[in-house]
């Protein structure tokens, strides 16, 4: 099942900061983490509670911190990634926010087995995560139903992920059914291009190697009209799709946000400029964050102020942390 082996593959990584730092992928990291930085920051408020689905190892925790939340869930289906994300919680100084972390698939198992019935969200954050969703067609309704389950009455459902029409358009403009450079390789498995067509939207696979990061992962192409007409089925409403590059243009405008962009150094010390195609040194990043969207986001969809309100108070959980294994 690709769910363990994703599962194994993030068990197996190791969590080497040295080696990020040194990465030829830094300056991709550190626009992906701008992206999500923005996106937290246009949709949570001081007192927020957050659901994160699918949180490995708990790399947005300051963002968090950092919008005022009071309230954090993770879950995620690795456990060494979870326990990564509690040690990194608990080295967090000054924290503000009091933490739970949940073990399992999120796209399998019902979240709200585990939390308390007063327990409601104002955002249900899940990252870089969906595309391991589309499977299959029940995957994407559990994860659905996780979001609208525990999402107060107009909160918000935010995310990223790999943009599928970029996808398939690169897939199109080669020979066969794999693509790539020297740091990153995409391989379908077929038979043929054309998705989905007829087919069913689910399930279309291919494998994704990205450096020395990632190595040979199975993912599933997100077809977006079918994600956003069974949310509607769940109350919720697509309010925003972009892909990064749309995305870097509208909000690198506001100066609070170019303030962070300049602060996580994605292009060094030369300017706050996306790289250009002309300078062989960002190359890589230009054809990797803001083309080739393998990090373009669906990047929100608000609950329909409908049904009855509810609250969660702020300090719902203990500061100790809590680690609960949950099961499909």
């Amino acid at each position: 099942m690709d769910s363990e082996a994703v599962a194994s593959f993030y068990n197996e990584r190791v969590n080497d900061r040295t080696e990020r730092r040194t990465s030829r992928i830094l300056r991709m990291r550190n626009f992906n983490n701008w992206v999500k930085a923005v996106l937290i920051q246009l949709h949570t408020r001081p007192n927020y509670s957050v659901l994160d689905l699918a949180c490995g190892k708990g790399g947005d925790l300051l963002k968090w911190d950092s919008a005022g939340v009071t309230l954090y869930v993770g879950c995620d289906i690795a456990r060494v990634s979870l326990e990564q994300a509690i040690e990194r919680y608990q080295k967090m100084r000054q924290v503000k926010f009091d933490a739970m972390f949940l073990h399992g698939d999120c796209f399998s198992a019902r979240v709200e087995r585990y939390l308390s019935d007063e327990a409601m969200f104002d955002v249900v954050s899940s990252q870089f995560a969906i595309h391991y969703a589309f499977e299959n067609e029940k995957r994407v309704r559990r994860l659905l139903e996780n979001v609208s389950s525990r999402l107060k009455p107009g909160g918000f459902f935010i995310g990223t992920t790999p943009d599928a029409n970029v996808l398939i358009r690169k897939l199109r403009a080669v020979e066969g059914l794999e693509f790539g450079n020297s740091i990153f390789n995409m391989a379908f498995d077929g038979p043929d291009k054309y998705f989905p067509g007829d087919k069913s939207p689910w399930g279309i696979r291919y494998r994704f190697t990205l450096d020395e990061n990632v190595m040979d992962t199975p993912e599933f192409l997100v077809h977006f009209p079918s994600f956003e007409k069974i949310a509607a089925e769940y109350d919720l409403e697509l309010r925003l799709l972009m892909n990064f590059h749309q995305f870097y243009l509208e909000f690198i405008k506001v100066p609070e946000f170019l303030e962070i962009y300049e602060r996580l150094k994605v292009v060094g010390q030369h300017g706050s400029s996306p790289p250009s195609h002309q300078d062989d040194r960002h190359v890589l990043e230009r054809d990797v964050y803001l083309t080739s969207g393998f990090t373009s986001p669906y990047l929100q969809g608000s609950r329909t102020m409908s049904g009855t309100r509810f609250s969660c108070t702020p300090r719902l959980f203990s500061k100790k942390r809590v680690d609960h294994r949950i099961q499909a």
